[in-house]
């Protein structure tokens, strides 16, 4: 990953991962679907991961998910900054209804409000001006 000046890093955009960051900058949310067994990926990766087949095409993935774990990070400011007026970062593990698996940042919602099984939809924030990154947001947002 490379940073911005100074404080939070921006992806790494390459051949395989760059279809992930257009689309999202175009606030679609596409993940890799195999053609033979019809399994959705993430992250890119050049194989399917359930049937290890390479015939993979990017997908528009439904925009809602539930929250399968997370983490509550109040101090990831001390070591990156840029991140002070995130805190606290809430970090998740999402089930796409798709069926893949994805991390993402929930905003929009307390700490004391997130819970495991809280449905969530993705949004995106703009990261450079060739990328956006999804995140996710409560489906009620009420925070």
């Amino acid at each position: 990953m490379s940073d911005q000046s100074p404080g939070k890093p921006l992806p790494d955009i390459t051949d395989l991962t760059r279809p992930f960051w257009t689309a999202a900058k175009n606030r679609r949310l596409v993940l890799q679907k195999c053609a033979d067994c019809a399994t959705f990926n993430f992250h890119p990766k050049p194989w399917c991961v359930e049937c290890g087949s390479r015939e993979l095409a990017w997908t528009d993935a439904k925009p809602f998910g539930t929250v399968y774990a997370y983490t509550i990070s109040r101090a990831v400011a001390m070591n990156y900054p840029g991140w002070e007026a995130d805190l606290p970062v809430l970090m998740c593990l999402i089930d796409l209804d798709d069926g893949a698996r994805m991390y993402g940042q929930v905003t929009d919602c307390t700490p004391e409000r997130l819970r495991v099984g809280m449905r969530v939809e993705v949004h995106f924030e703009d990261i450079s001006d060739e990328a956006a990154i999804p995140k996710f947001r409560p489906l009620d947002a009420r925070g």
